[in-house]
């Protein structure tokens, strides 16, 4: 895909249509850091976003389409994320009134503004709103889905059930990426980006992390899938231990849990 013939053709389309107001160009195609299998990121501002959904025509004109997702986003906006032949475009449906005032945590780029709202629009001065430490019940909820992840994963290890066990071992991840995530402010400040889902992990995730991280992914054999699960719950042990005492947050029993994934595993041996 030709990004800059298919946003060409995006604007042509919504020059021609007056319920579309705006198209604003965001993520890393704005900020001119864009890898060459990067997105273009597009918020599209509209007075008839339920149009939009309906005729599908507007998107699916710019390129030979392969597969879609249509998803909400955070806000409960409408996205629509078109994989196409040679590219992939994200588009967010927006109220028009929503460009006015409108601040961006990161860099943007108006591609079409037919009321001069986005001059009202700004980037935020401190690039992004900082997160906000885990409570203690956010805190105690990841660390009660992780070691019931671990649990279940330890379970169908020893029943032989890989499939079942790949999908505790992704609920078990999540939990860790998150903690990694409230370690990593913890230790360097709020201010540092952690991104979304792991994204460009390289640049802001600590080393030792990384290597660590290395030996958490085994293949469908039980063995392997047994040392993967336990560098991983072990990994999750030392930040989530490490962040409590951090943020002053209350200890966790994990030495008994742990205890009780071990007899688990035993099955597995006998």
């Amino acid at each position: 895909m030709d990004y800059s013939c298919a946003l060409e053709a995006l604007i042509r389309w919504a020059q021609g249509h007056t319920d579309v107001r705006a198209l604003v160009l965001t993520g890393s195609a704005a900020a001119e850091a864009a890898h060459p299998l990067s997105d273009r990121d597009i918020e599209v501002f509209t007075t008839d976003v339920e149009a939009l959904l309906r005729d599908e025509s507007w998107w699916s004109d710019l390129g030979e389409v392969l597969v879609v997702e249509r998803l909400e986003d955070g806000g409960g906006n409408p996205t629509r994320l078109i994989y196409y032949a040679g590219g992939k475009l994200d588009f967010t449906l927006l109220p028009a009134p929503r460009l006015t005032g409108r601040v961006y945590a990161r860099p943007f780029r108006v591609l079409l503004d037919k009321d001069g709202a986005a001059a009202t629009a700004s980037l935020s001065t401190s690039s992004r709103e900082p997160p906000s430490p885990p409570s203690a019940a956010e805190f105690e909820e990841s660390i009660n889905w992780a070691w019931a992840a671990a649990l279940m994963q330890a379970k169908a290890i020893v029943r032989d059930e890989p499939w079942s066990a790949k999908l505790r071992d992704q609920d078990l991840k999540a939990e860790l990426l998150r903690m990694i995530e409230w370690d990593h402010h913890a230790q360097h400040g709020a201010g540092l980006d952690t991104r979304y889902l792991g994204t460009r992990m390289r640049q802001w995730m600590d080393t030792d992390i990384q290597h660590a991280l290395e030996h958490c992914w085994g293949g469908l054999d039980g063995d392997d899938s047994t040392r993967a699960l336990l560098a991983t719950t072990e990994l999750y042990r030392t930040l989530a231990e490490r962040t409590a005492t951090a943020l002053g947050l209350p200890r966790f029993d994990h030495e008994r849990v742990e205890a009780e994934m071990h007899t688990i595993l035993d099955f597995h041996s006998a």
